[in-house]
């Protein structure tokens, strides 16, 4: 994709959209790190399929049973990668709704950013707050609010009498968002202990 493609396409996305693609980007890049791995743009970060086989190996700390293509040239060889990441996720239990190799390598943005979501529910998410990867049973909703809640709630230096119960009232400042940032990537958003809480739309730009 061209400068001037990649730029009418981000202009397509409605706002929100783009967020969350920033959003999910910098989780990959954060599972990556270990790697030495960057992915600029989701849209095509994945499209060779060798971002998204070390991201699923990170991810289910088990190496590839499949030898893959390091190097892929050709599309065979970037849709025979994105295959064998995709294998390695739904033999791990995870259940792909409406994707696959080819909606990955042609870049369907709403179809990628609905498998990282997964992935973050999955990995992160249920992994962070059972420590056993099962989750505690809930909703995707109940497991997303217990984990972010764990998360603020155990910060550190967490402004004095700031807690986090719920996904409306204790989100409206921005304060909460700024500190599940810097809870999930360390150093991503220090500011978050000196945040005026009646500055709420600065707050959220800068979570965001």
């Amino acid at each position: 994709m061209s400068d001037s493609e990649e730029e009418n396409f981000q202009a397509e996305l409605p706002e929100w959209a783009q967020i969350q693609q920033k959003t999910f980007t910098r989780w990959c890049n954060q599972q990556l790190k270990p790697r030495n791995l960057v992915i600029d743009d989701l849209q095509v970060g994945l499209q060779d399929g060798v971002n998204l086989i070390n991201l699923v190996e990170l991810l289910t700390h088990q190496p590839s049973p499949t030898r893959f293509t390091k190097k892929p040239r050709i599309k065979m060889q970037k849709m025979e990668n994105l295959g064998i990441g995709l294998k390695i996720l739904l033999d791990d239990g995870i259940k792909l709704v409406n994707i696959g190799n080819t909606d990955i390598y042609e870049g369907n943005m709403k179809l990628i950013l609905g498998l990282i979501w997964t992935l973050i529910l999955h990995y992160q998410i249920s992994m962070d707050f059972s420590g056993d990867g099962k989750g505690d049973g809930g909703s995707a909703k109940k497991q997303l609010q217990d984990w972010a809640t764990h998360l603020i709630n155990n910060l550190p230096d967490l402004p004095q009498g700031k807690s986090v119960r719920n996904f409306t009232t204790d989100w409206n400042d921005g304060v909460a968002l700024c500190s599940m940032v810097e809870a999930v990537a360390p150093g991503l958003c220090p500011e978050y202990t000196s945040l005026d809480p009646n500055s709420r739309l600065e707050n959220a730009r800068l979570g965001l």
